[in-house]
């Protein structure tokens, strides 16, 4: 029985060893400023009225129907770093998601459209998942992110 115990303990501690750890995970090495001075025409762009840092491009407006924090969305979306790296998207099927459960980024951004619209969101980290991993996404990574406003519930 004592060397079941070792055994799983062994194997816990190899697994914990060659587990997926920062360097493993998805970064931005630009940030969204750099990202947007190298790539999008100044005139393409808005900064967020207010000082959090949120910069966006509408690139359809939609109806009049926008969401509040306490909607639920459904929205089609790709997400990735400033490299260029698809960390997450919906593919055919649409997510639902309560608004106010999302990273701050998306709090402030998808109420600038209405439903049908669509909008790419440059999120500095402060906005996103800060100084915590989130899955494949490493620490302090500024995130991009491409949303159809399918529905607001």
């Amino acid at each position: 029985m004592k060397t079941n115990h070792i055994l799983v303990a062994l194997t816990l501690i190899l697994l914990t060893a060659l587990g997926c750890n920062s360097e493993d995970c998805l970064s931005s090495d630009a940030s969204i400023e750099e990202y947007l001075s190298d790539s999008i025409p100044a005139v393409e762009l808005f900064l967020d009225n207010s000082p959090t840092g949120l910069y966006y491009i509408i690139q359809e407006e939609g109806d009049t129907v926008q969401p509040t924090l306490s909607n639920s969305v459904t929205v089609f979306y790709s997400g990735m770093t400033t490299n260029g790296d698809i960390f997450d998207q919906t593919g055919s099927s649409p997510r639902t998601f309560v608004l106010d459960n999302l990273i701050r980024g998306w709090e402030l951004g998808i109420p600038l459209i209405g439903q049908g619209g669509r909008i790419r969101l440059f999120v500095p980290s402060r906005l996103a998942y800060g100084a915590s991993q989130a899955g494949d996404i490493c620490p302090n990574s500024d995130l991009i992110f491409d949303i159809e406003l399918v529905s607001v519930q």
